[in-house]
């Protein structure tokens, strides 16, 4: 097996791992459970198009330097997954929710982003695309994906404002919503 392919599969059952080593506390609030369905089925939709895509030679592009740049951004998502999740400990939650007792967190990768999970959802899958070089899967990313992401950021953002008020205006400042130095 080719070392990209070894580093390939490692950096996969790291991914698949998250779902099993960090469970969710359980969403009570109901209101942004619409999202969630959506935005699962896009990113299992572009893993299933990328592996098509590639395993058929259909609508695929570049060489070694696609397969590198997305075995490090992949890399890199799952890795900012991890961080943020870990930086959240016991307010980690797969849905859009706050509870009372719950705090901003401002460690760990939430010193530069609002949205540290979100992003590394979206380098990984981005990562995952490249690195089976399928066009089908990176339009499936960027062009569905992606604007669902946009939609549940702007949610929860809406809810962290009603929960906070003014705090969590303040805590925006100087925190980019999803790309570092960019957006």
């Amino acid at each position: 097996m080719p070392l990209y392919d070894i580093i390939f599969t490692a950096l996969s059952i790291i991914w698949v791992l998250e779902f099993l080593l960090f469970k969710s506390r359980r969403n009570t609030d109901r209101s942004e459970r619409g999202s969630f369905p959506w935005i699962m089925t896009a990113a299992v939709s572009a893993v299933i198009l990328s592996i098509v895509s590639r395993e058929a030679g259909l609508l695929t592009f570049g060489g070694t330097g696609v397969l590198t740049a997305g075995l490090i951004l992949y890399g890199c998502g799952i890795a900012l997954r991890y961080w943020g999740i870990l930086a959240l400990g016991s307010q980690f939650t797969r849905g859009v929710q706050v509870r009372e007792g719950d705090q901003l967190v401002s460690h760990g990768p939430f010193r530069l982003l609002r949205h540290p999970l979100y992003t590394g959802l979206l380098l990984l899958l981005s990562g995952f695309s490249l690195f089976m070089t399928s066009l089908p899967g990176l339009i499936i990313v960027l062009f569905v994906f992606l604007p669902l992401l946009m939609r549940r950021i702007r949610n929860e953002e809406a809810a962290l404002t009603r929960s906070f008020g003014s705090t969590y205006t303040k805590w925006l400042e100087g925190r980019y919503r999803i790309l570092p130095f960019i957006y």
